[in-house]
C-alpha cells in the first residue's frame, strides 16, 4: 500500500469519527460529501492540500498548540482552492463540543498526517 493510499484511508477514518462522533453536525457531513467527491475525481489533491497547507504548521500540531484550530492558519488557501473549510468546522467543535478526551483523538490523527506528509514528500522527490 502506498503513502498516499495509507493517507487517504487515515483521513477517511478520521471524517467517518467525526461524523459518528458529531451525527448531526451539518458542517462535518457536508465536508464528508465534498471530501468524498474530490477524493473520486483526484484523490492525489488531497495529500497535496495537506503538504501545502497543513504541514507548514508541523510545530503547532507536535506541541498541541490550540491556535493551530483557533487562528486557522492555511485554511484561506484550502478555501479558496476546494470549497472545503475543514478547519473552520473543526473550530467551532474545539470551541464548542468536543471534549478533551476528543481532542486528543484530533491531535493523534494530525499527527499521523504530518508524518505521512513527510514520507509521502521524500517518497515522491
Amino acid at each position: 500500500m502506498s503513502i498516499k493510499q495509507i493517507f487517504l484511508q487515515q483521513t477517511d477514518n478520521f471524517i467517518n469519527e467525526l461524523c459518528t462522533i458529531f451525527p448531526k453536525n451539518s458542517e462535518i457531513l457536508i465536508f464528508r460529501e465534498k471530501y468524498n467527491f474530490i477524493r473520486s475525481a483526484n484523490s492525489k489533491l488531497i495529500i497535496e492540500y495537506f503538504v501545502k497547507f497543513i504541514y507548514p504548521f508541523k510545530e503547532q500540531i507536535m506541541t498541541q498548540a490550540d491556535s493551530f484550530f483557533l487562528d486557522g492558519g492555511g485554511q484561506e488557501e484550502i478555501k479558496d482552492n476546494s470549497g472545503l473549510k475543514f478547519r473552520d468546522s473543526l473550530k467551532n467543535l474545539w470551541i464548542d463540543e468536543m471534549s478533551s478526551e476528543n481532542k486528543e483523538i484530533v491531535w493523534k490523527y494530525f499527527k499521523i498526517f504530518i508524518i505521512l506528509c513527510e514520507k509521502y514528500s521524500k517518497e515522491t522527490a
